[in-house]
């Protein structure tokens, strides 16, 4: 089992040069993957109310440069108020500068905030679709496939856009019991999973439900990973026996993570320097 922890990009988070360092202490603690919000003006839900937020692409980009083993991500993007290519561009970009070790985490986005007031696409059945559409536009150009597509929302005819082909896994964001966006996921290399309302966190019997479910719709045989998110708390031993039942249940990945409004800087850096609490 991997161990991620997540990071927002706002409030005292608001700081490129303190994520790339908050991911080489992350990386120093043994965990496996450190992963960053991707939002621009995120102001609901109880976790920020707008103000500061960086850029999660240029913070990735320091942070890969700040460290060596560990991997890097987004949890999760919102495609479809992205370029597909221009998304791919970045998405290679980070890929080269960290030596492989980029996961992209990919959703369909969601709040009023940063659609409605910026102007976005608001409908959710749409959003899904824009989201399918340019999955598949950035699955060619990591494939180093000519593309000539001309869809509902998106329009590229382009020559390869790299040499060769390049491993970028894609992992895509969940809220279960919803079953199609892990219908969705199981077409790719993972799945990003929360409950519907993001509050009680998934159990091992919720995992073996989204596994199978996974299972029931996967055409590979390839690895599949399924990440749920897991809180470690002063009891080590408590939160090892949680781990361990999430991963007898098929997880694959924990996240953990920190929200500003709710913890200090201090506090969440006592928690990364513990490190992971491998079963």
């Amino acid at each position: 089992m991997k161990f991620a922890f997540n990071f927002p990009i706002f409030d005292h988070l608001a700081d490129v040069r303190l994520l790339a360092d908050l991911a080489a202490e992350v990386e120093e603690a043994g965990w496996d993957r450190v992963l960053v919000w991707d939002h621009v003006n995120l102001a609901e839900y109880g976790f920020a109310n707008g103000g500061p937020h960086v850029d999660p692409w240029i913070a990735l980009a320091l942070m890969a440069d700040r460290t060596e083993r560990i991997e890097l991500g987004t949890c999760v993007t919102p495609v479809p108020r992205r370029r597909p290519v221009k998304l791919a561009r970045e998405i290679l970009t980070l890929h080269d500068l960290s030596g492989g070790r980029f996961v992209f985490g990919a959703g369909m986005g969601a709040g009023v905030s940063e659609l409605d007031r910026l102007g976005e696409e608001t409908d959710g059945r749409t959003r899904g679709r824009m989201l399918d559409e340019a999955l598949e536009i950035l699955q060619a150009v990591f494939a180093g496939d000519a593309i000539d597509h001309h869809g509902d929302h998106y329009t590229v005819v382009s020559d390869p856009l790299i040499d060769a082909p390049v491993d970028v896994p894609i992992v895509v964001a969940g809220t279960w019991p919803n079953p199609r966006p892990f219908t969705r996921a199981a077409r790719f290399d993972g799945v990003y999973a929360v409950r519907v309302g993001w509050v009680d966190p998934l159990g091992p019997d919720d995992v073996a439900a989204i596994r199978s479910h996974v299972s029931d719709h996967r055409t590979s045989d390839t690895p599949f990973e399924l990440a749920v998110a897991g809180r470690a708390s002063a009891d080590v031993d408590a939160d090892r026996r949680r781990a361990e039942g999430l991963k007898a249940a098929g997880a694959t990945i924990w996240i953990d993570g920190t929200i500003p409004r709710f913890e200090s800087l201090d506090d969440a850096r006592k928690r990364i320097r513990r490190g992971p609490p491998r079963p």
